[in-house]
This record gives structure tokens, sequence and C-alpha cells, in this order.
């Protein structure tokens, strides 16, 4: 998801935050998140090194690529909110 629609959700939620439609996402709910997501980018990065199959390590960076991705974006949404 580009950073754009991000922003455009984060502005949903906002209107929806005013409306009384929605709880207020805390800085520590995004923080676990993180931590979740860094703890499986340290599981991808043991098995792609362990792993000897093409196919499989191709999978697995293909993986790690989407965590990062998610970790870029969990930390803006945590820069956004605090």
């Amino acid at each position: 998801m580009p950073l754009t629609k991000a922003i455009e959700k984060l502005k949903k939620y906002y209107g929806r935050l005013e409306a009384g439609n929605a709880k207020k996402i805390k800085p520590s709910h995004v923080v676990k998140v993180i931590d979740k997501l860094l703890e499986n980018e340290r599981n991808l990065l043991e098995q792609i090194a362990t792993t000897r199959k093409a196919t499989k390590k191709k999978r697995l960076e293909q993986k790690l690529a989407t965590t990062r991705k998610q970790l870029e974006r969990a930390q803006w949404l945590l820069d956004e909110i605090s």
C-alpha cells in the first residue's frame, strides 16, 4: 500500500474518531505490532540463512520484504499518532 493510501486511511480514521465511531489508537498498540514484526523479521532471516532450496528461499525473501514494508508503515503511524 503506497503511503498516500495510508494517509487517506488515517484521515478517515480521524473522521470516525471525531464522530465517536472508532477507538483511539494508542502508541503502545503500535509498539506491540512493531515488536511482533521485528520478531517475524528475525525469524525470517534465520530461515533464509538455513534454507537451501531456492524456491523456498525466494518465497521467504518475499515475506521478508513485505514485513519490512509493514515495519516502515508501522513506524510512520507511530510518528503520526505520537
